[in-house]
């Protein structure tokens, strides 16, 4: 195998890893969440990261309708409704309609789900900050070139 060919080799090993990986620190930062909720005794938490993070997207635009949810998250409407459904049953959301549109449905957050939603933020802040360090190991022109990965990943991803 030529020296090409070896490296994209270990590209793509190291791709698997990373997945791997992120997969095992989703499910922990789902545990954490689980703890703090019970610690701040809320009634329940959804089953999933999708959930939290549709969560955190009508908390940080409410009031906030199906469509644009599915819009900012790049989910399915048919996801959306299925995430709602469980959040209202949680109720950690609640439906509002705004007086000039009475057809149209927006969420808001109910107080647990404020509760939830702070604590969902303060993680991702903590961890951000956590990230942005990490990223000062590298220069200017590797941090260019590892966003032109990434965004190349992400249409690779988005074209599968």
């Amino acid at each position: 195998m030529d020296y090409p060919d070896r490296i994209k080799t270990l590209i793509y090993e190291q791709l698997l890893h990373f997945s791997h990986l992120h997969e095992q620190r989703m499910e922990l930062e789902l545990k954490e969440i689980k703890k703090m909720v019970q610690l701040q005794q809320l009634k329940d938490v959804p089953g999933n990261l999708s959930t939290i993070h549709v969560l955190d997207c009508i908390g940080d635009h409410e009031p906030i309708n199906h469509s644009a949810i599915a819009e900012k998250l790049k989910l399915s409407k048919a996801s959306i409704t299925k995430i709602s459904k469980k959040l209202l049953e949680l109720e950690l959301i609640h439906r509002t309609q705004l007086n000039d549109n009475r057809k149209e449905v927006y969420f808001r957050l109910t107080p647990q789900g404020k509760q939830l939603f702070e604590m969902h933020r303060s993680m991702h802040e903590a961890e951000e900050q956590r990230f942005m360090r990490f990223l000062d190991h590298y220069s200017d022109d590797e941090l260019h070139t590892i966003l032109k990965f990434f965004q190349g990943m992400a249409r690779y991803i988005d074209e599968r």
